[in-house]
């Protein structure tokens, strides 16, 4: 199992045209070294303790086919001997999906429980009942049967790491003026937020801005980050700010249509991230927020700014692009 001294991962500095004369960085994060990295290993551990803490022996986790944080968890699981249960749905417009998470999930031994989006709490309470059945104690890592009430142990992980962004600060000798992040269920982002408020004094807090890649409705997003925010902070006995707008933005408006859509800009991307700088990106997560963030700075008219955008990985989605792109070429 990885520990969290094994976390720290590299900030470098990329060459995009685009970005006018600010300078951009990238947070490694897709390079933790633990079942092909990403934002998920943080936010997995996070679970994970969380589930020893509270006691329990077996864990339901919740995703779509394409779940990084399901791959995350099957590995922790298989690798604790803990029996492991994904509640999986997809959008009720998609076509079914094959990915690389998904058959990594699966080939670990995690038992997969089918189901429409209107299906979700009750195919929750099926896997309650098959684990206690076993004799288990089984963990829901969204808390209760509708995907509430644990949402300060997701955020933990980001809070802890944005420590790690201000000493990527110091040893650079920069200072991020912005902070900009793919934003899906709120875990990240939240947490960030949490750990930027909780540094209020410190002059060199970047802004951060989260990039939503859902479906969700501006205010649907707003409302699920807030309670992230909060119950991070009410851990920490700190209160929610009175001028949130001070730490963070959120940007609904370069989702492409809602989660795993994407368009030939957001493809053009990828293509130019992996020639210009070897780095991958995918179409789900961190393609499509790079090229929201792009867009952000060019409409709001930023400039000679640093700007941090975390890399939050995927790298099997990467990878399950360039496998349909081949498809589609032959």
């Amino acid at each position: 199992m990885i520990r969290k001294a094994d976390m720290r991962t590299p900030v470098q500095e990329i060459t995009w045209a685009e970005a006018g004369d600010n300078r951009i960085f990238l947070k490694r994060d897709d390079l933790l070294p633990y079942s092909f990295g990403g934002n998920k290993v943080r936010i997995g551990l996070a679970f994970f303790e969380n589930m020893k803490k509270r006691g329990g022996d077996a864990m339901i986790m919740y995703g779509s086919p394409r779940s990084n944080l399901c791959r995350v968890l099957a590995s922790m699981c298989c690798e604790s001997g803990i029996p492991a249960v994904m509640v999986s749905s997809e959008e009720d417009s998609e076509e079914p999906v094959h990915s690389f998470n998904a058959a990594i999930t699966g080939h670990l031994g995690t038992v997969v429980l089918p189901c429409s989006k209107k299906e979700i709490a009750e195919t929750v309470d099926r896997a309650f009942s098959l684990l206690r059945k076993e004799g288990r104690n089984p963990y829901y890592i969204y808390g209760d049967r509708t995907g509430t009430g644990n949402e300060a142990a997701a955020a933990s992980a980001y809070s802890e790491a944005y420590e790690e962004i201000l000493e990527d600060q110091n040893r650079l000798q920069v200072s991020f003026d912005y902070l900009y992040t793919p934003y899906g269920t709120g875990a990240t982002m939240g947490g960030l937020i949490s750990g930027a408020v909780r540094h209020a004094s410190l002059k060199q807090n970047p802004y951060i801005v989260g990039i939503s890649i859902s479906s969700r409705s501006p205010e649907r997003a707003s409302d699920v980050l807030t309670r992230t925010v909060s119950a991070s902070l009410a851990e920490q006995k700190l209160a929610f700010p009175d001028a949130p707008d001070r730490f963070f933005r959120l940007e609904s408006r370069y989702n492409a249509g809602g989660y795993g859509l994407y368009n030939d800009e957001i493809e053009e991307t990828i293509r130019k991230m992996l020639s210009r700088n070897s780095v991958p990106l995918d179409p789900t997560y961190t393609g499509k927020a790079f090229l929201g963030m792009i867009r952000d700075l060019r409409e709001r008219n930023v400039k000679g700014k640093n700007i941090l955008y975390l890399h939050t990985g995927g790298l099997p989605l990467f990878f399950d692009y360039l496998n349909f792109d081949h498809e589609s070429a032959g």
